[in-house]
């Protein structure tokens, strides 16, 4: 144990509680657990909110120092026990993340009193996309007025409720996506046509739900890679997942013009003419599609779908079974059949020989 500062009992400490320092008294018949759980409980609290910081333990809130009595043994025990519950949470905390120091404490005579200690643990300013949370299963934050989204609170340390947790986890994403498109942006400085990095990039902005970033990202793919219906499907299907159904159906249209046409694409723009209500377009574009992968069972039950929303049940039905024989498992299909039964016997209507 090395002293590197000299604790005076019952002066005042040269360091304030603030922004990163906390101070706590322990008076405990089992000082060593208590120690333990308030490292746990600050330790997380710190890291979580990405700040360097210092816990000093024996000095009470108006900074006196009072000290600990700790034996040798637990002095000890203190180090083991405290590495032992931080490396049993998940995800494991590492020692390196954090260093516990004890000092003795001295009179006003500056000799050292037997056994009275205080315990500082200092922690170190981790960068992470996700939040600790204790053994006990409890995420813990530390706020503070620094440069982050924290604020001071009158108690330092505080237990995130759901909604926080979900805010908090939903920020260190972002944080995480910026960082990662930065490393991207500069790879790509270096090499603007790579087509890998490119694509990792509008996985990034669709993250992100940076949809300006996402349509410029997918004009440039599709500037270096003109022919690839597999991108221009994917790019259509952005479109779609924001209710563009009309941008959408341009760029497959756009496709259809460029490459040839086939299953892939036919599909994409059978999807969103039935989700446009344009059943009768839709229905034209799956049995064109068929036409190019005939064993496609997918396309067999959405066929039957659009079937089933002209008011033509029969042909309905034997779509859904022909995806059966295809695929005895496929649970779309059985699905849809039976929801076309059940719209069937609804609307009064024999199923006669439909099976």
């Amino acid at each position: 144990m090395t002293q590197q500062i000299k604790f005076i009992q019952e002066e005042i400490f040269h360091r304030e509680e603030g922004k990163y320092v906390e101070f706590k008294s322990v008076e405990s018949q089992k000082p060593v657990n208590k120690i333990v759980d308030h490292a746990e409980e600050y330790i997380i609290g710190f890291l979580n909110a990405s700040v360097e910081g210092d816990i000093y333990l024996g000095i009470n809130d108006f900074g006196n120092i009072k000290g600990i009595t700790l034996s040798r043994s637990q002095r000890d025990e203190i180090q083991k026990k405290i590495t032992d519950k931080l490396t049993t949470i998940d995800p494991v905390i590492p020692p390196s993340f954090y260093s516990v120091n004890i000092f003795f404490v001295h009179d006003s005579e500056c000799n050292q009193i037997e056994d009275l200690c205080i315990v500082q643990i200092k922690v170190s300013q981790i960068e992470e996309d996700y939040l600790y949370k204790t053994s006990g299963g409890i995420h813990w934050l530390y706020k503070t007025n620094g440069g982050s989204n924290y604020f001071k609170n009158a108690s330092s340390c505080i237990k995130l409720n759901n909604q926080q947790i979900e805010k908090e986890i939903k920020y260190r994403h972002q944080k995480h996506l910026i960082k990662e498109l930065k490393i991207i942006n500069n790879q790509l400085l270096k090499s603007p046509n790579s087509i890998q990095l490119l694509i990792k990039k509008v996985e990034i902005a669709k993250f992100m739900n940076d949809i300006e970033l996402i349509d410029k990202t997918y004009k440039q793919l599709i500037f270096l890679k003109p022919d690839s219906s597999k991108t221009r499907v994917a790019y259509a299907s952005v479109h779609k997942s924001i209710g563009d159904f009309e941008g959408a159906l341009l760029v497959l249209n756009d496709a259809l013009q460029v490459n040839k046409p086939n299953s892939e694409i036919l599909k994409a723009r059978g999807e969103i003419l039935l989700i446009s209500k344009r059943t009768d377009e839709a229905l034209k574009c799956y049995q064109d599609a068929l036409e190019f992968n005939p064993d496609d069972y997918t396309i067999m039950t959405q066929i039957g779908i659009a079937f089933r929303e002209l008011g033509k049940y029969k042909e309905s039905i034997i779509f859904f079974n022909y995806a059966l024989l295809k695929s005895p498992s496929y649970r779309a299909a059985k699905y849809e059949k039976k929801k076309t039964y059940s719209k069937m016997f609804q609307g009064g209507i024999g199923i006669n020989t439909i099976s």
